[in-house]
């Protein structure tokens, strides 16, 4: 079964997930398919699946009531987000449900039944989610707005299953590729973007997935090798001991995104995530200081 359709009809968000959450873009995950977009819209778009607007056959995916289904692994997303990864998430882990809110992306498509007209889109459905009839699709255009969507609007939902072609690069074969693009930010807006780039995002993202990998932890003395060629070491001692805005968006986004993203996020988000970013790079410090200038 490579692909399900589902009908339903378009609804409000009521969930205060789908309101105010943040999906990282690709710059902000290390693991994620090119095609995932650099900067999602605000939100979700929620289908309500009609009591016969299930997929023959859906039964054979998995088993649960529902959408349930889809937390087994049968009908395999395209990739899953960690749940720390996703701001304003209401689904935390925990010691018996580790993946607990994690994201488990499928490629979508969304077409209003009643003009024929389609957008492509992802499919979100967290692990644990107790959703079992209602779609949430996320997207890098605003499909309210691109489709005419309104509350009650019939539509299809047509969900694919992960094609096998796609390979994961190894963690030497995305250190290349990062270093590649940071000489050219470094080209076309200088060489601070490029250090928040590589540095700022890229490695410390590096690190928090070598922390729980071997392979990508026994990686982390080349990208250290290949940042040292890149960049003087009086500049990396410069750019790491300049208190600074760290992850994704704190190299890409303005003081305004910047500020905006933070007040999406409560106080416990706030303080877990500073603190996260604090140990990483005091830990990207260490290895790219190592016998020179502190």
């Amino acid at each position: 079964m490579r692909k399900l359709d589902f009908i339903g009809t378009v609804r409000s968000n009521q969930g205060k997930f789908s309101q105010e959450m943040v999906i990282p873009g690709r710059d902000g995950l290390v693991l994620c398919p090119a095609d995932w977009p650099i900067r999602l819209s605000p939100g979700t778009v929620n289908i309500q699946i009609n009591e016969d607007g299930f997929p023959e056959g859906f039964d054979e995916i998995g088993d649960g009531d529902g959408l349930k289904r889809f937390d087994k692994g049968e009908f395999k997303p395209e990739f899953a987000i960690p749940p720390w990864r996703i701001s304003g998430n209401t689904l935390e882990p925990t010691p018996d449900e580790p993946l607990r809110g994690s994201a488990q992306l499928w490629l979508a498509e969304l077409q209003a039944i009643s003009t024929g007209q389609v957008a492509t889109c992802w499919m979100l459905r967290r692990l644990g989610s107790t959703i079992t009839t209602e779609i949430e699709l996320v997207a890098e255009e605003h499909l309210r707005s691109r489709l005419d969507l309104t509350d009650g609007m019939a539509v299809k939902v047509t969900v694919w299953k992960a094609a096998t072609k796609w390979v994961p690069m190894t963690p030497i074969e995305r250190i290349a590729d990062w270093c590649e693009a940071a000489r050219n930010v470094e080209g076309a807006f200088g060489q601070e973007k490029a250090m928040g780039y590589l540095i700022g995002e890229k490695f410390l993202n590096f690190l928090e997935v070598a922390e729980k990998d071997a392979e990508w932890r026994d990686a982390i003395p080349a990208f250290v090798t290949e940042i040292k060629g890149i960049f003087e070491a009086w500049k990396l001692a410069e750019f790491l001991n300049t208190p600074r805005r760290l992850g994704a968006l704190g190299h890409v986004a303005d003081d305004e995104g910047h500020r905006m993203l933070r007040e999406s996020m409560d106080e416990s988000e706030k303080l877990e995530e500073d603190a996260r970013h604090l140990m990483l790079f005091e830990w990207a410090k260490e290895l790219l200081l190592a016998d020179g200038e502190q």
